[in-house]
């Protein structure tokens, strides 16, 4: 489970997670590489207007990919 604690980095690994966060209005990446601090911290800076709701679309995002993964 994602939390505004996560590290950036940690989760960009995931397949399709930089196009979620894309998709969203928000890159997770820098020009050196994964954004080096946590994902609240992400967000504030982006100015996310719910960083919550965010997260939970994240969470949602990775529970249907798990989902997907099994089905397989």
């Amino acid at each position: 489970m994602v939390t505004k604690e996560t590290m950036v980095e940690d989760v960009v690994t995931i397949p399709g997670i930089i196009s979620y966060f894309i998709q969203h209005g928000v890159s997770p990446i820098t020009c050196d590489g994964a954004f080096p601090q946590s994902i609240g911290r992400l967000l504030e800076i982006k100015k996310v207007p719910d960083p919550d709701a965010f997260i939970d679309g994240i969470n949602a995002f990775l529970k249907g990919l798990e989902a997907a993964i099994d089905s397989n």
